[in-house]
């Protein structure tokens, strides 16, 4: 009699340790599959970099976003596209979490004694973290808040990444205020050496510069473009974002020279003072170096 009460206590127990061994094959089937595909993708179309410039190092990151240097001109922090967004540190003992639990960060900036950081959600977030205190505060809420830009004057701009996108201007102890309405969803911007602001028009794959006279049309037929840089020799540098063909894009003196191609979705781009740069490719889980040669 006790060692049926037993059989009929454990079968109960049996089916949940199947379901879970069954739930587990699949899950290392998925990932024995993501790493085949990955290798795969990675052997049938390499990552290709124009002559003149190399990879000088990878950094092994979750789903890099947006990157920002510290004021020392180095890599200093990487947001992450992880469910939660995460704001990582890089610092000699490895990365370090600064702050999480958000959503899908986009813009990233690195100010004296905070980090701005944008979610590209609805309703999202343009938030400051401070260093010193450790303190979160919400600057602005937005439909789809992207790329952040610091003006000379100290204030913020932020870009709407919608249809109908906008560039808002952030003032502290001010309420947002309209600075360009009418484009066609904005992501990433720049600060232009003439003072205008440089502009990423994903909607319809140009780079505009707003300043005192309006609008003008810097490049076009950048379909994907995302983040954008602007060089302080008067380069721009648009990165393609797209899944498998990824792309960095330079344009000088009216042309345009794909410097990396093939790229896993790329993302964040920042220009270092000894002409290179690092990129995110996200979908890669890593950092990019680029540096001429």
């Amino acid at each position: 009699m006790v060692s049926k009460d037993v059989n009929r206590r454990s079968a109960p127990d049996r089916r949940r340790r199947n379901r879970l061994r069954r739930v587990r094959r699949l899950a290392s089937l998925a990932l024995i599959l993501a790493l085949v595909g990955g290798v795969y993708y990675g052997a049938r179309w390499p990552l290709h970099v124009r002559d003149g410039w190399k990879i000088t190092d990878k950094i092994r990151l979750s789903r890099p976003a947006s990157l920002a240097l510290g004021a020392d001109g180095r890599l200093r922090y990487v947001a992450l596209e992880t469910i939660p967004g995460l704001l990582v540190e890089l610092t000699p003992d490895g990365p370090k979490t600064v702050f999480g639990d958000f959503g899908e960060p986009d813009g990233l900036l690195a100010l004296n004694d905070s980090v701005l950081v944008s979610e590209t959600d609805p309703d999202g977030r343009v938030m400051a973290y401070n260093t010193t205190t450790a303190r979160l505060r919400v600057l602005a809420r937005m439909d789809k808040p992207e790329g952040l830009l610091r003006r000379p004057d100290g204030s913020t701009v932020v870009a709407q990444g919608v249809s109908a996108g906008r560039l808002w201007v952030l003032r502290e102890g001010a309420e947002p205020a309209v600075l360009v309405d009418g484009l066609s969803s904005p992501k990433g911007l720049c600060n232009l050496p003439d003072g205008r602001i440089g502009i990423a028009e994903s909607g319809t794959g140009r780079i505009l510069a707003h300043g005192p006279a309006g609008l003008e049309v810097l490049a076009e037929d950048l379909r994907g473009i995302d983040q954008l840089a602007c060089g302080a020799d008067g380069s721009l540098w648009a990165v393609i974002s797209r899944v498998r063909s990824g792309k960095l894009v330079r344009i000088a003196d009216g042309r345009q020279r794909t410097i990396a191609r093939r790229l896993r979705q790329p993302q964040g781009i920042v220009l270092l003072p000894d002409g290179g740069l690092y990129l995110a490719e996200s979908r890669a889980n890593r950092v990019l170096r680029i540096t001429p040669h």
